[in-house]
Order: structure tokens, then sequence, then C-alpha cells
């Protein structure tokens, strides 16, 4: 399945296009499906969500391409529609990091997917035009089938632990009255576990389908329900989903219909991905080890002056907004509450043999309602007095539909396929918000009890549409070679006020089954196709930047900020693609490899203006980014009398570099000229994400210690401490890999089947400015061996370990280049044991009955860092790599059944 949902043999293809059964996604699960790939399909990146269960997924298919913080993440296109992304705002800094929301695509019960197509060049793609300029993930759901009725109930229950965790010490304790664990070595260890604030974490999959159908007429129906908590209390996620689907004929056949609905009902609770802001970690890591954590297990005590109970912390915050640790659990609320209709049709009109319209249409409506309840005594940086209640209402709405007139012709030895059609996506975003300190009934949280004169209320929404034409035209000559071109024309309402009305990008391939040209005798080399193709891919910029736009706060319009810009053009991504297929051993053996390049232009910049012009900023086009890499699949299918071993190895090579910013640009308007070597994205005094010309997209930049005039670390001879150098900042690394592994493995002997999967990232480089506020607390397992080996070693001499840990762990005034880790690592990814159960032939209503044991995470074989490099906090373009209080990755271990009659 290509493009569109349109089905090509596999050996017509000119681009490449990696395919999973459901069954992949199935054998090991996870509440977001999407991070079941990781390890399975190469050029993907994948970085699951800190948030915990069922968090968004990051995924990268070949690089990021633009600037953008948001748009370099996978389109996800399901029966051949395009899905609304969905995405939730990303942590990008210190603080925030609470509340997470899954992305879309997690809505999906894995259990009605039937296969996964992975297009992950813009050749592939191009049919979808400029939301596919970063690949495109494709689900085809299942249908029913023909034949009587069949049912099948399935369950899988997990259980969860952190899998990758600091390393704390347990041998100092802290002077009385101090939150600091610089105090005397504790005569017996310290008990306190951070650990111990873990829950067992735990997820309920439950699935029921039903297939039935005639030769004219098929149903699939199925409902499933996913029940979660995280290892963190009250981080919870319920999922229902309601599937149907149901295909016929009519008319001879020559009419076929397909109608399909699904419904989701997801409520999620305290989603937590990192930051200060009511993140327990922070004060569970940090606990004092002479203390007991016990006694603020009760978090809350009677207050009589209040007449009701409020928080119990007696530290303060630290500087860390730090609560008890148990109150933002149970008293700091974020919910999330969602309601998912999606509701396709198709009709597909034979008009003859060779040629056939299909016109198909899709109504996908989401609407989220988020609500912060902050009990009163929270931290009062949040809270009033009586608490505080803030509402979101988030509501989106996508209605998509095109036509495509399909033609398959053959003539003597020419064969043409081509598809011709037009499409219409039309998505509406709304957003409103209220929300701030409640009055007269203290923990009343309605919006009737808000202080309206202190509240704010927040509105804004957007329409996009974007009309298209595109065509897909395949020529084949004896079915040995191929040439398929493609062009669409979008027209994006963001392009009003620009120069540009409208932009076209063509691709175009050639593929050829060189085993079948020369003749080849099957053998040790039974198979050979080459292929190669070049593409191009628009991308319009986003809604409002070339027209001021006006959102409403507190009831009034807010005026824009910025010069509206009137010369824009589409971003647009190159592409070239050249790749071998190779069977040997008559095809037990297959190797797919992949080379391509990317250079992606006119991307968005907008650098500041002087106040006198009157604006903030102004937009313009500039810059270029190129990715280029390799993607290789080697598949192994061999029997060993009843033993049959299938593998699969996939390796993923991409670099990144940034060719050029912002050469010298004059505003014609206000007569200003600006230019960018180095772009600024943000971090803090210890990191920062810099983008600079000749470097890479997730390029890490840390501070430094100061340093004397031999380069030695400058050390005050008095006080014998050092000093950060403030001016200096020095490249850590990259956060991307240099290159992926996925080795799968299965192996089935009778009724028995076991499979593995080991993955490895190689390169790359992380920063944990958790283990630097450790150090600078005392609690680390590096802080207590230095005090242990009499202090810390700097060119070769022992410094009072306290001072040292508290200057370069100074957490956001600390030193990240203290803090850099290589990101490589090496794990057991997935494991499972499964059993089919024989079947009694005197109950003949049993079908299947299938048992296995699986885990995920299970053994970590190699990581240098103090958290898990695969995690990420921010699954948009930025803030990779870093680390600042991340819950923690997850272990799993569970037993899944399924019973099919």
């Amino acid at each position: 399945v290509t493009a569109l949902g349109i089905a090509r043999r596999s050996k017509a293809l000119t681009y490449n296009v990696q395919e999973l059964k459901g069954e992949e996604v199935n054998r090991v699960k996870d509440a977001n499906f999407v991070n079941s790939l990781a390890g399975k399909v190469a050029g993907v990146t994948i970085n699951s969500s800190s948030a915990g269960i069922g968090g968004s997924a990051r995924v990268i298919l070949r690089g990021t391409k633009s600037l953008s913080p948001t748009n370099n993440n996978a389109l996800y296109v399901v029966d051949g529609i395009p899905m609304p992304p969905l995405s939730n705002a990303q942590p990008n800094d210190v603080f925030s990091g609470a509340g997470q929301t899954g992305d879309g695509i997690s809505n999906i019960n894995p259990e009605d997917i039937e296969s996964i197509s992975v297009l992950s060049g813009p050749s592939a793609a191009a049919l979808y035009g400029s939301q596919a300029a970063n690949g495109v993930i494709m689900v085809t759901t299942k249908k029913g089938a023909r034949g009587g009725l069949s049912v099948t109930a399935s369950n899988s229950s997990t259980f969860f632990s952190p899998f990758v965790m600091p390393r704390f010490q347990q041998s100092y304790g802290s002077e009385a009255g101090s939150y600091y664990s610089w105090g005397e070595k504790l005569k017996t260890p310290s008990t306190y576990e951070p650990t111990d604030f873990f829950q067992t974490g735990v997820n309920i999959t439950n699935t029921v389908s039903l297939s039935t159908g005639t030769d004219k007429n098929q149903t699939y129906l199925s409902l499933g329900t996913v029940n979660g908590q995280g290892i963190i209390h009250n981080n919870d996620l319920n999922r229902y989903n309601v599937s149907f689907r149901n295909t016929s004929k009519f008319l001879n056949d020559k009419i076929s219909m397909d109608l399909s609905m699904m419904y989701v009902k997801l409520e999620e609770q305290n989603m937590l991905a990192q930051g200060q802001y009511f993140n327990p970690l922070v004060p569970v890591y940090l606990f004092p080890r002479s203390d007991d954590i016990r006694k603020y297990q009760a978090y809350e005590r009677y207050n009589p002056t209040r007449n009701f109970k409020t928080q119990y912390w007696p530290f303060g915050d630290l500087g860390f907004q730090m609560q008890n640790p148990y109150w933002i659990t149970e008293r700091d609320l974020f919910g999330n509450n969602k309601h998912r209709v999606l509701m396709s049709a198709a009709l597909k009109y034979d008009i003859n043999p060779a040629i056939n319209i299909t016109a198909r249409g899709r109504f996908d409506r989401n609407t989220a309602l988020n609500e912060r309840k902050y009990y009163a005594s929270t931290s009062g940086l949040f809270a009033g007095e009586a608490g505080s209640y803030y509402r979101y209402n988030i509501n989106t709405q996508q209605i998509y539909a095109d036509a495509l007139l399909n033609i398959n012709k053959r003539v003597q030895d020419i064969s043409v396929n081509a598809n011709l059609g037009t499409s219409i996506q039309d998505v509406i975003y709304d957003y409103s918000s209220i929300g701030g300190q409640l009055q007269s009934v203290p923990n009343l949280f309605s919006y009737n009890n808000l202080n309206l004169s202190a509240s704010s209320l927040y509105g804004e929404g957007n329409h996009v549409q974007t009309q298209s034409v595109f065509a897909d035209v395949q020529v084949g000559f004896k079915g040995l070679v191929f040439l398929d071109a493609t062009g669409r024309n979008d027209w994006a309402s963001p392009l009003i006020n620009t120069g540009s009305t409208s932009f076209f990008y063509p691709s175009i391939g050639l593929s050829g089954v060189l085993s079948d040209i020369l003749h080849l005798r099957p053998g040790k080399l039974s198979y050979v196709k080459v292929r190669t193709s070049y593409s191009e891919v628009g991308n319009a910029p986003p809604p409002f930047v070339s027209k001021a736009t006006y959102p409403s706060i507190g009831g009034y319009p807010q005026t824009s900020t910025y010069l509206p810009a009137s010369g824009l053009e589409p971003e647009r991504t190159k592409s070239y693609e050249a790749g071998i297929n190779l069977g040997f051993l008559r095809n037990k053996l297959r190797l797919d490899a992949t080379v391509y390049k990317s250079s992606t232009y006119n991307q968005l910049f907008n650098p500041t203006l002087s106040p006198s012009s009157g604006y903030t900023s102004f937009y313009i086009n500039a810059g270029q980014i190129d990715n280029k890499g390799i993607e290789l699949s080697l598949a192994l299918n061999q029997d060993f009398g009843e033993l049959h071993w299938t593998s699969n190895l996939v390796y993923s090579l991409n670099r990144n570099k940034i060719v050029q910013l912002l050469p010298a640009y004059t505003n014609k308007q206000t007569g200003e000229t600006v230019s960018l070597d180095s772009l600024d994205m943000g971090g803090t005094t210890s990191y920062k994400m810099i983008m600079v010309t000749g470097g890479s997209m997730g390029d890490i930049y840390v501070n430094t210690l100061k340093q004397d005039e031999h380069g030695y670390i400058w050390v005050n001879s008095t006080s014998f401490n050092v000093y950060p150098d403030q001016t200096r900042y020095v490249k850590a690394g990259n956060a991307n890999p240099k290159y992926n592994l996925g080795f799968r493995n299965s192996f089935q002997f009778k009724n028995f089947n076991l499979g593995f999967l080991v993955t490895a990232r190689v390169g790359g480089v992380a920063v944990s400015v958790t283990q630097a506020i450790m150090d600078a607390f005392g609690v680390s397992e590096a802080s207590a061996r230095a005090r242990d080996g009499g202090g810390a070693r700097i060119n070769g001499y022992l410094l009072p370990a306290q001072a040292f840990y508290q200057t370069v762990g100074g957490g956001t005034s600390g030193i990240g280049s203290m803090y850099v880790y290589s990101a490589t690592n090496v794990r057991l990814g997935e494991a499972s044991l499964s059993y089919d159960v024989p079947v009694n032939r005197s109950i003949p209503w049993i079908k299947g009955i299938n048992l296995s044991l699986t885990g995920r995470n299970l053994l970590m074989l190699y990581n240098k860092a103090p958290f898990d490099p695969e995690l990420t906090a921010n699954t948009g373009t930025y803030y990779q790599g870093i680390d600042y209080f991340m819950q923690p990755s997850l272990r799993s271990l569970g037993f899944a059944a399924r019973l099919r009659f």
C-alpha cells in the first residue's frame, strides 16, 4: 500500500517503502503503538515521551529538515487519509512539563491495525503534499473477512517499573533543618530509597472484535479498552475505542462502498514530562538522606485558622518551587478529557476492468477539555488563598475529501498505471481558556467560584484550507522497467498576502528488475532490482504569518507586533534517492539498501526589528538544511526442520548540515539590514541549543569552567574553588545519533514462538541537569565518592567536594560541560514467548488460543548516561538530549491471551 491507499507491486516501486504487519505492534503492546516501531524500520528515529504511559512519540524520518519547532515529525495517514497531528505545546524550558498529553495517532487501537507502511522519503510521500515533507507512516485498518462469523477476544496485562534511574548515595546525611545532604557520614546507611516513591505501573488492554462477511458484504466491529496507571501515583490513562467498518459491492460488483466509524474517549491525568513545576521527582530525588520521608506522607494537616487541611511541607521551595511530593500527586491535578469521532466513506465505481473512479471523505473532530486544579495552600506562584482553577477548551475539526480517476491498462508489453485526482482539506482549530484564583469557597473548582476580576480569558483559532490537484503516472515495459512521475499543485490558505497563490512540486523515478532483464538463474543471487528517484515537496508557512492576527485576551483583541510578510515563499525540499533490492538463496535472504540526499530551502526566519520601526520583528525566507544518509534492511527466512527462523537487521545513518541561515538582507519597508550566522533556540545558562552555519540541527552548546592561560581549570588559591566562565560556550556535540541499529528475531518451533529485539543507538551526546542538581545537593553517588576520596580531583589536586559540586552543579547556573554524557546505548528492547494451545476438535466453536509472556526495555546492555537517552521531554524539533528531572523510562513485564472463536 503506497500513498493515497494505492496498491502497487513491490517490484514496480521506484522508492523505498517498508511494511510491517499489524502483529508487530501487538506482540509487545504499548499504550501508544508508535513506540513499538522503534528498531524495526530503517531510516526512522523514534523517541518516547517522558510523560509516562500513553505519552506522545517523536518520529523523525531521514533527519530534521525544518527550523520550525514543530514541523519535523512524520505525517500519519489512516486508510489513505491524512490525520491532524493534535499535538500539544511542548516543554521548552526548565519549568514546564506537567499536564502533557498524547498525540493524535496514540488514539488508535493497535488491534484494529492490519499493516503499517513507512514512506520514509519525499518521493514516496509526494502525493500527500506539503504536510508529508517529512515522510509518512501509513496505517491500514482491518476489514471484515469473507466467511462465517469470527470473534476474537484479547487481553494484555503489563506491569511497569523504572528502567534507568540516577545513582544516589546513602552514606552522608544533612545538617539539622537543611535540605542539603552535606552533613557528616552516617553511622548506619540511610534506608531512604527514591525508587520507593514509585508504584508499580499497570496497563490493562482488552479488545473484542467481530468479523463476518459474504462475497458481497463484509463487516468488522471492535471494542477496546485501555486502563493504565503510571509509576507515579495519580498518573492515569483510560481510553475507550469503538471501531466499525463495512465494505460492500453492488451492481454486479461495479460499485464498491467502504464505510467506517471510530469513536475514542480518552481520560488522562497528571502526565509529567519534566521540569520544576508540579514535579514530585524534584523533592524526592533531592530529599535529605538523614530524614525520613514517611513523615511527610501525611501531606496535609488541619489548619484551625482556615478551618480546613493545608499542605504540610516545612522546607520551603528552595528556589525550585518545591512542594511536598505527595501533595503534588494528590492536590495539584492536571486532567485531560477528550472525545474524538472519525467517520469515513469511500465509493469506487468500475467503469470497465481498466478504469475506475474513487471518491472518499472523512470527518474528524476532536474535542478536548483540559483542567488544572490547584488546591488551597499550593505554592503562591500558582494558586491563591482559596486555590486556583483553569479550563482549556481545544477543538480541532478536519474535513477531507478527494476524488481519483484510476487507470490500469496494459497494451502488449506496455503497462500504464495512472491516478488523476483532486482533494480538499479543511481544518478548523479553536482554543479558549479561562482561569484564575478561586474566591469565596476554597477548593470548589467551578466557573462560578472564580474570581473573575483576577481571572484571565484567552481565545484564538485558525481555519486552514488546502485545495489540490495531483497526478501519478507509471509506465512499465514487460514488467521489467518502470518509469514513475507525479505532480501536485496546492492552493493553501496560509499563502494569503504572499507573492505565491499556490505551489507545484514534482517527482520522477525509475526502477528496473535486473534479475529478469539479465535472465539470472535462481541460485545464490535470485533477485536484483535497482531504483532511483528525485522529488520536490513544498511546505506552506504557518497560519497568520503573512497576515496580522488579533487574538483575544480578556475579551479584547490584541494588536499584532510583527510586520506582515508579503513576499514569502513556501518551504521546499528537494530529494534524491537511489537503492538496490537483492534476493539471495531463492529469496531466503533479502537486502534492501538506500542512499539519499535532501536539501530544504526557504526556511522561515523571524529576525527582530528596531523599536523605531513600529514592529518587533518580520518574517523572511532563507536558509538551507541538508540531510544525507544510508538505510539498510537485511531479512532472513530459514527453516531448520520444524524450526522456522526469521531475522531482520535494520541500519540507519543520517548526517545533517546547516548550509546557510540568513545572509545579509535589507527590509524594503524599514530599510534595516539583518543577517544571522547563528540562531540561539534557547536553554539555560548551562546549556543552549544553537544553530550555526556549518553545524547541525541538534547541536548542544554548554558553558565551561574558567581556565588559565595553559588551558587548565582555574582554581582560586585562597578558597580552593573553581568558577564558571560566563562568556564562553563550547559545542558539546549533537543530540542525534550517528546511526541506529535494530536486530529482530523470531524462532517458531511447533506451537511455540520466541521473539526478541535488540536496539542500539550509537553516537550523540546528552546533558543531565538532574545529575548536576543532585551533585549540588549532595545526594548523588558521585558526591559521596568524592567525599570518601578526600575531595574532587581537579588538575591532579583534591578540592573541597561541597564547594566544587555546588559550583558545577548549581542547576541552571551550573557548568553544563561537566554533565555531558555519551548517548550511545544498547538494550534488549522487546522479548516475547508465545504458545498456541492445541484446540480440541470436539469444541468446534474455539478456533484458536494463544498465550504469551512479554517484556519491553528488559535489559540495558550499555549506557553511560544517568538517564535513558532515548527519552525526550519535547517531541518537537529542539531540546533533545536534555534531562531536567524527566520521568524515568519504563521497564515492562506482562502476559497476554488471545481467544478466537
